[in-house]
């Protein structure tokens, strides 16, 4: 039976015009009559139905593509909502450079300096935290460019050193919104273990003093991971998840030594390297607590809808009633479609800066990911002129989201729904994609299920990240999914 015929026979006029109770007709955009009388112009707020789900893994892992935003995560923190939320860090170091130790030089202690990127989450007023470093057991690798996860696990050895510091997230807040101070740079430093450093200076002596290409370790990474895999920072006291910039000038493993002249330092860096963050939720005295399975419906009946960046807590959205309710109208036009995510619960914790629409397979509840082997997925992206879209980045575009080709829906000006303080609301315009979507052909994916994923806010200085490497979460009503449709149907006018 034709899709659309088999959809007409599940509904019939009078259920339809029940259904879509917030129907007003006569209208147009600026509100006035419509003077033609050969069209209708009307408004329908169409219910979208939705869950919450659990995905089983997202990519934390850093320097995967150009113009990725890249952030270690330190912390932890409680949420009445969510639980308890920690987030440690795994990173490798390589040396800044390949310029040879001066002869005589003498080691004298090893520090690891990290630079705040001034994101924090969690509690918002001025505290004490503390982390200490491990030794990284793993020789963890790029293997065809693997991910490593929010739940990627690493063996962690002798604690190298520890630090307690201060934060006064206003102070962080001013400096990332000020037009002056937002390159602000600020430093925490750890002093470590004195012989883990003098190990990586012998290597740095043999380099300097060898004449075969074994002594050159130093500066060959493959050679140099296998010895020196890496370090685990992990928090100790903390009440709040801070950020670290892996790239930036002022994040370093420091080998400090003095010759007869000078006081220096050898140099190792965190960017360019594998990194990521390991990021843990424990929801089990929450209301969320019954969320076990990962790609499984929770909450369809409950009035309460989550997201959360970097434990995988999602919302998804289905929009089978859009086509239910366009099957009832013949050659419509859609004029605007918004959909919007209203009444975001007030909260000490931020919500993500911005959602993105990413597609599930309605099967299995999994991000539906373009192939270039399945002519199926060729023809949805021709067919829907581009409006739905997969995700990946280029030499000049950097990726929505991840690098990964999930599918996802482009919107008129831009594909995130951006959040408003003020109004407490998402909101996005997908007119022509909704366009596309009315317009019956069968040779096409009807585009129904699909997540809201935290998104990045790319446009603020510094770039606040994607969802993985963030921890930023939304509460709001189920209640609260709209979509809104102005559109105009022909009548039968002789």
């Amino acid at each position: 039976m034709n899709l659309w015929v088999k959809r007409i026979g599940q509904l019939t006029i009078m259920s339809v015009a029940q259904f879509f109770l917030s129907c007003q007709e006569e209208v147009s955009v600026l509100g006035y009559k419509n003077p033609n009388t050969k069209f209708k112009v009307s408004y329908f707020e169409i219910p979208v139905e939705s869950s919450v789900l659990l995905r089983d893994s997202l990519r934390t892992s850093n320097f995967f593509y150009n113009s990725e935003p890249n952030r270690l995560l330190v912390g932890s923190y409680q949420d009445d909502r969510f639980g308890t939320v920690s987030a440690s860090a795994v990173t490798q170091y390589f040396p800044v450079g390949v310029a040879k130790l001066a002869t005589g030089a003498v080691f004298d202690s090893v520090s690891l300096r990290l630079q705040f990127d001034l994101y924090h989450y969690g509690s918002n007023v001025k505290t004490s935290q503390s982390m200490s470093v491990y030794k990284l057991e793993d020789v963890i690798k790029f293997d065809n460019l693997q991910y490593y996860f929010n739940k990627s696990s690493v063996s962690t050895g002798t604690l190298l050193g520890n630090k307690s510091f201060t934060i006064d997230p206003d102070d962080f807040d001013d400096f990332a919104i000020s037009s002056t101070d937002y390159d602000t740079i600020i430093t925490v430093k750890v002093p470590l273990n004195y012989a883990f450093g003098r190990d990586i200076f012998a290597a740095a002596e043999r380099y300097r003093d060898g004449s075969s290409s074994e002594d050159s370790l130093f500066v060959k990474y493959n050679d140099f991971i296998e010895q020196f895999k890496g370090l685990v920072i992990r928090p100790d006291a903390a009440d709040k998840a801070i950020g670290f910039a892996p790239s930036a000038a002022g994040t370093r493993l420091l080998l400090h030594y003095h010759t007869d002249k000078d006081t220096l330092a050898l140099e190792l860096g965190l960017g360019g390297v594998i990194s990521f963050n390991q990021i843990n939720g424990d929801r089990s005295a929450t209301e969320l607590a019954q969320i076990q399975q990962y790609h499984q419906d929770y909450f369809k009946d409950s009035e309460t809808r989550y997201i959360q960046s970097g434990t995988g807590i999602l919302t998804k959205v289905d929009f089978t009633n859009f086509y239910n309710f366009i099957d009832t109208i013949p050659n419509i036009l859609v004029n605007s479609a918004e959909l919007l995510v209203e009444n975001v619960e007030s909260s000490a914790f931020a919500p993500p800066p911005s959602i993105v629409l990413r597609s599930l397979t309605p099967s299995n509840n999994r991000l539906r990911v373009f192939s270039a082997t399945r002519p199926q997925d060729s023809v949805d992206v021709v067919r829907y002129r581009g409006y739905f879209s997969y995700d990946f980045a280029t030499s000049t575009t950097p990726a929505l989201v991840d690098n990964d080709q999930v599918f996802y829906l482009r919107g008129d000006k831009g594909s995130s729904l951006a959040y408003s303080s003020t109004k407490r609301s998402y909101s996005g315009v997908f007119t022509l994609l909704f366009q596309q979507m009315s317009i019956r052909n069968d040779d096409r994916t009807p585009l129904t299920t699909f997540v809201l994923y935290p998104g990045s806010d790319a446009s603020s200085t510094p770039a606040f990240s994607t969802g993985a490497k963030s921890l930023n979460r939304a509460v709001f009503p189920k209640s609260g999914i709209k979509l809104r449709i102005y559109y105009t149907k022909p009548l039968n006018v002789q």
